[in-house]
């Protein structure tokens, strides 16, 4: 899939980011890294008390090595994999041309969005239902199956507003419409495949079994890495090929996180749905609604700009990954340890220790930005120098989305999306303004839009998430 310079996911689910973000790949480094086993994972600190310590100094020591396994593991694999997606987005940024690297970020865009609109949050869903089955007993396999059908079922129905949207949109900024129908294949196939890869990829974090998961992204990235230097090699750098590349990638990870088992008999799937449904219920306007935010600022480039500020838009993007790279942290660490924890005292210090971190992170990104552009611009090319003041916006947006996607992914797994609706409701009011007013022509005021934007999300949830934690009552829908 291709993340967003503003994350649409409200799971944390990997891949937020930039909105031509490559999706995560193995990059061959210099000293190696050791496979990664699902043994290898250390399970995290707050399933099960620790058995009695003699002492606060051995029971800190025991979850200081605890906590040094869980994250030594999610860096040796994400970080490969986050390096060798940016690695295949920069050799495309800056060997593409600025017309075909347009059009590529403009798929890029719709592979996002249609991503994330056949989701509507039924994938975080089941952060839920593994603590609900976990706690109240059941099959967690039927609530897989049924989120699985309900996705497919929303992929059928978005078909028709993708064929219909963006070959038009393509086309009327003088794409060709052999390379715009290619392109549209490509988009539909990645959506596809993304589906199955994402939903089995979160079920093996849910069973603990990290390193399948790991290397079932680590392979499709490397696909994705390989076919971006195979392109650049036989100078065959057309946006279409590009996508091509990711949906094969997608394909790969979906086909290596397969449940090797053979498939139960068919169940009635009936009631399983009936519960998804009633989970996603209160929060489907805003799922519906931030399913446009990760591809709105290339949108909004394509519709107020030139293809130059939509290339421009693209190219930055590449950039936020690098604070992108640790949006993966709440998916697939905080959140599955956090939906184990059952005492509320211990889940609210956690939910402000994995906050903390995340913010620390987003403001050492900022500091970069801020005292060394130039580094940052160079690895773009000659195409998209000066960028200065756009590079410091894209990475604010980025550090904003960080930590309103991890303050979204708890408020969801915890069921606190009673007022989700209300809280959409002022968002759209708050970008209504801020389309009157920004001069959305430029690169720039696009991103302050992102900026903007960004910022009034993150106040909404953490307005939520203080409600949930003072009086759950008022905010919690599933009891």
């Amino acid at each position: 899939m291709e993340p967003s310079i503003l994350p649409a996911d409200p799971t944390g689910a990997p891949a937020p980011g930039p909105a031509t973000a490559e999706p995560p790949s193995v990059l061959p480094v210099a000293s190696p890294i050791a496979p990664i086993t699902d043994e290898a994972i250390v399970p995290g600190a707050d399933e099960a008390p620790p058995p009695p310590a003699p002492g606060w100094r051995r029971t800190l020591a025991g979850r200081a090595r605890t906590w040094t396994g869980i994250l030594t593991a999610y860096f040796s694999a994400q970080t490969a994999t986050q390096l060798a997606g940016m690695s295949a987005g920069l050799l495309l940024t800056r060997f593409m041309p600025v017309k075909e690297f347009a059009l590529y970020t403009l798929s890029s865009s719709l592979i996002s969005f249609f991503t994330f609109a056949s989701d509507l949050g039924s994938t975080s869903s089941l952060v839920y239902f593994s603590h609900y089955t976990a706690r109240e007993g059941g099959s967690f396999g039927d609530y897989l199956a049924a989120v699985l059908s309900l996705r497919r079922a929303a992929f059928l129905v978005g078909v028709v507003a993708v064929l219909l949207a963006f070959p038009a949109t393509a086309t009327a900024k003088g794409f060709a419409r052999w390379d715009v129908a290619l392109a549209t294949v490509g988009i539909l196939a990645a959506a596809w495949f993304q589906i199955a890869s994402s939903v089995r990829v979160l079920a093996l974090r849910l069973a603990d079994r990290y390193g399948r998961s790991y290397r079932a992204e680590m392979a499709g990235g490397g696909v994705r890495l390989a076919a971006a230097l195979a392109m650049i090699a036989a100078a065959l750098l057309r946006a279409w090929i590009a996508v091509a590349a990711a949906a094969l990638a997608a394909a790969t990870v979906a086909h290596l996180a397969r449940d090797p088992a053979p498939r139960p008999a068919a169940v009635d799937l009936s009631r399983p749905r009936r519960q998804v449904l009633r989970y996603l219920l209160p929060s489907l306007p805003s799922a519906l609604y931030f399913s446009i935010q990760g591809p709105l600022v290339v949108w909004l480039s394509a519709t107020f700009g030139t293809a130059r500020n939509l290339a421009e838009v693209g190219a930055l993007g590449r950039l936020g990954l690098l604070v992108g790279m640790f949006s993966g942290l709440t998916g697939i660490v905080f959140l599955p340890r956090m939906a184990r924890i059952t005492e509320d005292r211990v889940f609210r210090r956690r939910y402000l220790q994995f906050g903390s971190l995340l913010l620390a992170i987003a403001l050492a990104m900022l500091a970069a930005a801020r005292f060394a552009p130039d580094l940052f611009l160079l690895i773009l090319g000659p195409h998209y120098t000066g960028l200065r003041r756009e590079l410091l916006l894209v990475v604010a947006g980025a550090s904003l989305t960080l930590l309103s996607g991890y303050a979204v992914g708890v408020n969801l797994s915890r069921s606190w999306n009673r007022w989700e609706s209300l809280a959409v409701a002022i968002l759209i009011a708050a970008q209504a303004c801020l389309v009157a007013a920004l001069p959305l022509g430029t690169t720039a005021g696009v991103l302050w839009f992102n900026v903007l934007s960004a910022a009034v999300g993150l106040a909404l949830q953490l307005a939520i998430a203080t409600a949930g934690f003072i009086r759950p009552q008022w905010v919690r829908w599933m009891t």
